[in-house]
């Protein structure tokens, strides 16, 4: 890496270390990371068990070795099925790694949710999930250098330097706890829709690498779409999701559009999709994906349109890349799931 992006990037790392609050990972694919959307989500699904595995990895040219990249995976399962008549008790756990260049995190959640089924035929649904686990980030030294460490006659960074700086610790553990409300509901055979809320860091840890109290700020996350199936042929799936946390807003709104392979009698078990999206930040998201047999595949790539970041990640975005599997379908006459949308 070039001098000037190395000095660049310490400046931009201790700024946002000293004055701003901690934001937290974002995916594009948000509706293929059912856990990391919304724990009301946990369990609910038709079948026993749903195994989730997302990677992203974003800026590479400017960031390389060392690119922000984040992998999750979780894997939840409705049980008591045949007890509660209808409704949805759901247990899972979801992993996420997340490296921002120096800065690594890891999180692990427990998450459990009960999803209440209303009405005749019990097509409309609400849930409440809830989350507990831990949060642990640690400092990657060997990606960081310090004003201290220059050497300003030959012009280079002298690593063998001492940092100079007062680092309270390079790592640390906290508890953390999200929430979240759910609703669904499948109007007709072919038109059902769905929203809901999260909260995100409700215990707000403490997060700072200094002596200062700084804390990890609420992320509220606001997400809604619907399913439109035209003839079993063409299943379309607008949907978008409003995130804000400490000051700093998101929005992402677009489409999929999923297109039957498998014929009447197991309508869109095997499926091939495409979708578009508007990312408010500045970037166009483009996806593609393929269902077959229980298994769902999307990638995804971020295009930034915005001029100024445009020319400062050197026009590079993000790829995305997201595996599904979800187990048997209990009821065939609801076995298809719309691909690249929450399996609900």
């Amino acid at each position: 890496m070039k001098l000037y992006n190395k000095i660049f990037l310490v400046l931009i790392f201790f700024i946002s270390l000293s004055n701003a609050k901690a934001q937290d990972y974002k995916f594009s694919q948000f509706y293929n990371s059912p856990l990391n959307l919304n724990p009301a989500l946990t369990g609910k699904i038709n079948s026993l068990y749903r195994f989730v595995a997302n990677y992203r990895v974003q800026y590479l040219p400017v960031q390389s070795p060392s690119p922000y990249n984040t992998l999750s995976a979780s894997a939840d399962f409705g049980i008591l099925r045949d007890k509660l008549k209808g409704d949805i008790f759901g247990v899972g756990l979801v992993f996420t790694n997340d490296r921002q260049t120096a800065i690594r995190s890891n999180s692990m959640m427990a998450s459990v949710a009960y999803n209440k089924s209303l009405g005749k035929d019990k097509n409309h649904f609400l849930g409440v999930g809830m989350q507990i686990g831990f949060l642990q980030r640690h400092l990657d030294y060997g990606n960081l250098v310090f004003a201290s460490q220059f050497d300003s006659i030959n012009f280079r960074f002298d690593l063998t330097r001492p940092n100079g700086e007062a680092f309270a610790s390079g790592k640390y553990i906290k508890p953390n706890l999200n929430i979240g409300l759910f609703w669904t509901s499948n109007f007709t055979k072919s038109i059902g829709a769905y929203a809901g809320l999260s909260i995100f860091n409700i215990i707000k840890p403490k997060d700072t690498f200094f002596k200062e109290n700084n804390e990890r700020a609420l992320r509220y996350n606001v997400q809604a779409g619907m399913f439109i199936d035209v003839k079993q042929i063409c299943l379309i799936s607008p949907n978008g999701m409003y995130m804000y946390q400490a000051k700093a807003q998101q929005w992402i709104a677009g489409s999929s559009f999923s297109f039957n392979l498998s014929g009447k009698k197991e309508p869109y078990r095997t499926a091939v999709s495409a979708g578009i999206w508007y990312d408010g930040n500045g970037a166009v998201i483009a996806s593609t994906g393929v269902s077959f047999t229980g298994v769902q595949v999307g990638l995804s790539y971020d295009a930034t349109v915005k001029k100024d970041l445009a020319k400062a990640v050197k026009s590079f975005g993000a790829f995305e890349v997201s595996i599904i599997y979800t187990g048997k379908a209990l009821e065939k006459k609801k076995s298809y799931s719309p691909l690249l949308c929450p399996k609900f």
